[in-house]
């Protein structure tokens, strides 16, 4: 069964490629006019054109400290109501609690987490408007942490305690927050290393072992079907929840 989303209008972050790009498409195959933020601007144009529904595009980076103010009068200005919100921009540090430098914290945590709550608080009363939907794109290195990741360990378990605290705030106004957790996810964070060196198949392979279901990696679509899912109707009494997508992967 297809998640309905016809004539909703949708903002995805960080949709220039992997998880956003993958959410975006399905948005906008549901019926959802897409509003498409990412600091690429030749990606969301090559996005854009693939999908219907009028997509929009805002250039931003969400690295930088002012970049939600800039992505929230950029929302604004276009006119639409906003119905969901998916928080998916993210990034990571792939250091060790000994190496890790303040710097490199500081850039997850802004990312992954400052400009995640700045851009949801500038967008709230849109939201509020249309008893609208938040789904944050979180990880399950928040609850079983990662090697060489405490950075971005600690920020994804930033954004599952955003999470349940916004949906308690929200929940008044008929504003839902959930979150997905993936695990491994073939096109997700994984294409970096892959593209940068990292042996595929043995990886894929040797981790795959280790997954209950089949010992398949999960796929970008995987995620992008259970935040579709999360931000329609369907889920429309499920709010301040944490989905891990993970294959039965602990």
């Amino acid at each position: 069964m297809t998640n309905d989303l016809s004539g909703k209008t949708a903002v995805v972050t960080g949709a220039s490629r992997g998880l956003g790009a993958e959410i975006a498409h399905t948005f906008a195959h549901a019926g959802s006019r897409v509003i498409l933020l990412a600091r690429s601007s030749d990606q969301l144009q090559s996005l854009a054109a693939e999908l219907p529904n009028d997509p929009a595009m805002i250039v931003t980076d969400l690295s930088q400290p002012d970049s939600w103010q800039n992505a929230a009068e950029q929302v604004n200005n276009l006119g639409h109501d906003i119905d969901i919100l998916v928080n998916n921009a993210g990034t990571g540090a792939h250091t060790t609690m000994a190496d890790m430098q303040a710097a490199d914290f500081d850039q997850v945590m802004m990312v992954n987490v400052r400009n995640l709550v700045l851009l949801t608080h500038a967008l709230t009363p849109k939201l509020v408007a249309t008893r609208g939907s938040v789904v944050n794109i979180s990880s399950v290195a928040s609850q079983s942490g990662l090697v060489g990741h405490v950075a971005y360990s600690t920020s994804k378990g930033a954004v599952e305690a955003f999470t349940r605290n916004a949906a308690i705030d929200l929940g008044r106004y008929g504003v839902r927050v959930n979150a997905v957790a993936p695990r491994l996810i073939d096109d997700g964070m994984w294409k970096h290393a892959f593209d940068t060196g990292t042996d595929r198949e043995a990886t894929m392979s040797r981790m795959g072992n280790l997954i209950p279901l089949e010992g398949r990696w999960g796929s970008a679509a995987d995620i992008a079907e259970a935040v579709s899912w999360l931000a329609s109707e369907r889920a429309g009494y499920i709010t301040g929840q944490v989905l891990r997508v993970d294959g039965g992967m602990k």
